[in-house]
């Protein structure tokens, strides 16, 4: 699916709905809609520190339960991930996010927090599985 922002770019979404509550999600947007900057960032450490990034990616008063740096080994080297998990009005997300050639990857899972205990492990497994090859 792609949706036109108010900047005029593409961005780009797929959604799967898990249960009648539980959401999946996968976005790809420019990374210099997420900071501003001349300069397509190549890597998510370019947005920031883990916490620097957490502004870009969780919102404001959510309480963040994790949140930590992944590096994973692939055809072009080690390709750092962030991932995060927090609560927000009431829902439980996990998100892992990171950047390839100016383009931001992000999938997020989410549920209520009264679902997360049950469906938790399965959700948070989803947004983790995220690689780009």
């Amino acid at each position: 699916m792609a949706t036109r922002p108010r900047s005029g770019r593409t961005q780009l979404g797929s959604h799967l709905q898990i249960g009648r509550l539980e959401l999946v999600s996968v976005v790809i947007k420019p990374s210099n809609q997420l900071k501003i900057t001349f300069l397509e960032a190549k890597d998510i450490t370019e947005l920031g520190t883990l916490k620097e990034a957490s502004k870009l990616f969780v919102p404001g008063g959510a309480k963040i339960y994790s949140a930590r740096t992944i590096k994973v080994k692939d055809q072009e080297g080690i390709r750092t991930y962030y991932f995060y998990e927090f609560r927000f009005d009431r829902q439980h997300v996990a998100l892992m996010a990171t950047v390839d050639s100016g383009k931001t990857y992000i999938a997020a899972a989410t549920a209520p927090e009264t679902r997360w205990e049950t469906d938790g492990v399965t959700l948070r497994s989803a947004a983790v599985s995220m690689s780009l090859a």
